[in-house]
């Protein structure tokens, strides 16, 4: 499907044993397996244009649907420690054994106006699309790192020249190949958006500009320097023909219906109401994070507002190359070689008319090991604290089978107490 190779081309390699030489596998070996697996992942549907072939085929958003749950599969199993063999074990093994793979490709006829973002509007389509905010910046984090290791690279370094630092050629190519990675995922994410309509599209947003765009494949120079799906559109000629002039009139005198004409029309169609008695018990919530009913000072809540931000700066820092000095401290007080981290790592779930809730801080995953750290601005003498823990401990320890551990961490102190 994705090549269209006749029966005759088909029947040739087979009896040539030509495989080594087909475009296949000329496409496979341009694939870097040294890579992430997400990365590889796109490296596939890119180099193989999944997405492009598609449209030969019939059940388009159907396919489309198979492919986004195949590639968050292999993402979770990626998680987990799966290497590319493994997961080709797992592919075969659900082959063979003929597991069933389910998909959700339910979309619903409520005829009523949906508000979603793009990721939410996956395998739906609607007949008529609203699209705002398209001058919306992307979140694309920036690369203020000195050093850095990457897998295509080795390790980059600075160099110092007149006493100032001074980044190599290895962190331009480095930082090229972090834009165009995140760039072409917005991409992908528009077209995604603009194929969730069927029959018209709107698109709220300003396309005045001095540049007319381009009729043709749009430079990669340009492309590189998108930052909005605003630049993406202002960046294609043909959509002019297609914008609102701006003299435009709108009003708010929408066309009403009479409620009472409905009610009252004449209809061969009967409806009739049935009740469903449903039987039910009330669930208590139960939180593992240690609540108070105090009112605080100024001095206290300044101090809470201080560890949230501490809270954030260790949610959003990286741990593979550490950008500020307490996720520093920390990695030297737990061993090496952790093969993930979860952040903010939110669970419930229901026991004996209970749902418990909970979010734990850090959980640092080794091969045979989980650390569950909890963070504390600085006191964690507390009692609570310990039976937060417990109840972490308690659920992670049911969901796998590794050994869990648990820890207090002292971020002002520098201090890991463990709890057991």
């Amino acid at each position: 499907n994705l090549f269209n190779y006749s029966d005759n081309q088909i029947y040739h390699i087979y009896k040539d044993n030509s495989y080594s030489d087909s475009e296949i596998v000329k496409l496979a070996r341009e694939i870097s397996l040294d890579n992430p697996i997400p990365e590889i992942i796109n490296d596939i549907i890119g180099k193989f244009k999944v997405y492009e072939k598609l449209l030969v085929l019939p059940n388009i958003n159907e396919n489309m649907i198979k492919i986004s749950n195949l590639i968050d599969i292999i993402n979770n199993l990626g998680d987990l420690g799966y290497t590319i063999p493994d997961m080709i074990e797992y592919i075969d093994d659900t082959i063979n054994l003929d597991l069933p793979i389910k998909y959700n490709t339910t979309t619903g006829n409520i005829d009523a106006v949906k508000i979603m973002n793009i990721h939410k509007s996956k395998g739906l389509e609607f007949s008529l699309c609203y699209f705002t905010g398209m001058h919306n910046k992307f979140t694309i984090k920036e690369i203020t790192s000195n050093t850095l290791i990457n897998s295509k690279y080795g390790l980059i370094m600075p160099y110092i020249y007149e006493n100032e630092l001074k980044d190599t050629i290895l962190k331009d190519l480095y930082v090229n190949d972090f834009y165009k990675e995140e760039v072409s995922e917005k991409i992908r994410l528009f077209y995604v958006a603009l194929t969730r309509c069927r029959e018209k599209m709107i698109i709220i947003a300003n396309l005045d500009s001095d540049d007319d765009g381009y009729t043709h494949l749009v430079p990669y120079d340009v492309r590189i320097k998108y930052r909005s799906f605003l630049d993406i559109l202002k960046s294609i000629k043909v959509i002019d023909k297609y914008l609102v002039p701006k003299e435009a009139n709108y009003t708010h005198d929408y066309h009403k219906i009479n409620i009472k004409e409905i009610n009252n029309s004449k209809s061969d169609i009967i409806i009739e109401k049935k009740s469903i008695n449903l039987d039910y018990h009330k669930l208590d919530n139960k939180h593992f994070s240690k609540e108070s009913l105090l009112i605080n000072d100024k001095i206290t809540t300044e101090n809470m507002e201080y560890g949230t931000k501490i809270h954030e700066m260790m949610e959003y820092s990286s741990f593979i190359n550490p950008d500020n000095e307490y996720v520093s401290n920390l990695l030297n007080l737990i061993p090496e070689g952790f093969i993930n981290t979860y952040h903010e790592y939110e669970f419930s779930y229901i026991y004996a008319d209970t749902k418990y809730n909970g979010i734990i801080d850090l959980m640092v995953e080794y091969d045979d090991m989980i650390y569950i750290i909890d963070y504390k601005l600085k006191n964690i003498s507390d009692s609570e604290y310990n039976k937060q823990l417990v109840g972490y401990r308690n659920y992670i320890e049911s969901i796998t089978d590794k050994k869990v551990k648990t820890y207090l961490y002292s971020i002002k102190n520098n201090i890991l107490e463990e709890v057991l």
